[in-house]
Order: structure tokens, then C-alpha cells, then sequence
């Protein structure tokens, strides 16, 4: 039983890990963005965009459902006495990096099967220059605008940057806990 909870806490750790160090969230925000506002045309730039968010999505949703539930595993499978707090901590910062994109998934999905007011989606996504993550915007040819898929990509990259800090500090709660654990 030890090693299962022993596999679990590393599993959470690294894939917490993976979702900060490697760079879903900070090299995204800091080496991808930058190439593709400098493309020549918005709508190569818009459609690169669109498909680099829906890649990230599902890779960060991925990552942080494998940490969550290896840390909760974890913590519901240890003794009394070895549930240290360390693990519902970083399983909360992991779960308050991806909440946001979960909730755009259901409520997307709850959109296409009717249950949202279509209507009122619309008219918070006609807002002039707001375009979020959770958006799906499929402009018609040639109707690209260039300052609005900057500000997307923009606002994208500070959601990032906040994600990646947030991972950041649920990785080094889980890091600092087991070597606590080893102690």
C-alpha cells in the first residue's frame, strides 16, 4: 500500500511539474506568441492561434485531471496519520489553474446541447474586443480583424502567465512536502 501512495504522490508531482516547468503555461506565453503576432496576415495568425489553444487545452486538462486525482489518490489512500495537508493544497492550486477551462468545456457543451441561452452567448461575444479563452470565434473569410486576434493572443498570454504561476506555487507545495515526507 505504501508504494501505491508513494507512486501516486510522485505521479501528481511531476505531471503538477510538467504542467509548469516544461512550459504548457510559460513557454506558450513567452516563446510561441510572440512569432505568431508577427505573422504578415491576421488570418494565419488567427487560425494558428485557435488550433495552438485547443491543443493546449487538452494537454493542460490532461495534466492537471493526472495530478489532481494521483494527490487526492494519495491522500485518501494514506493512513491517518501520513495526511499531511501539503497534498490537498497542491491538488486546490491545481484545480484553480484548470477550473477555468473546465468550466468553459461544460458550459460549451452545455451550449451546443441547448441548455445555455444561445442568445445571450452571442451578445457577450459580440463586445467589442473581447475574446476569450472559452470562446469559439470562427470569423467568415476575410472578416480577420488584426487588432482583435492581437488582443486575443495578448490576453491569452497573461491567462497563461497566471496559470503557470499558479502550478508553479501547487508544484513547489508538493515538491517541499515530499521531501518533507522523506525527512
Amino acid at each position: 500500500m505504501s508504494r501505491t501512495i508513494a507512486i501516486s504522490k510522485f505521479v501528481g508531482t511531476i505531471s503538477l511539474g510538467l504542467l509548469t516547468t516544461q512550459g504548457l503555461s510559460y513557454t506558450l506565453s513567452t516563446t510561441t506568441i510572440p512569432p505568431l503576432l508577427a505573422l504578415p496576415s491576421a488570418t494565419p495568425a488567427h487560425s494558428t492561434f485557435r488550433h495552438l489553444r485547443t491543443l493546449t487545452s487538452r494537454h493542460q486538462i490532461l495534466l492537471s485531471t493526472l495530478s489532481a486525482s494521483s494527490l487526492v489518490m494519495a491522500y485518501l489512500l494514506s493512513p491517518s496519520r501520513l495526511r499531511h495537508p501539503y497534498l490537498l493544497w497542491a491538488t486546490l492550486a491545481t484545480a484553480a489553474g484548470w477550473g477555468g477551462e473546465a468550466y468553459s468545456k461544460i458550459m460549451g457543451k452545455a451550449e451546443k446541447n441547448g441548455a445555455v441561452n444561445s442568445e445571450t452567448r452571442a451578445k457577450s461575444m459580440r463586445k467589442e474586443g473581447s475574446w476569450t479563452e472559452d470562446e469559439d470565434w470562427i470569423p467568415e473569410e476575410g472578416e480577420v480583424n488584426g487588432e482583435v486576434v492581437r488582443e486575443g493572443m495578448e490576453g491569452w498570454k497573461v491567462k497563461q502567465g497566471i496559470k503557470a504561476g499558479i502550478w508553479g506555487t501547487g508544484w513547489m507545495m508538493a515538491v517541499v512536502g515530499l521531501w518533507g515526507d522523506a525527512a
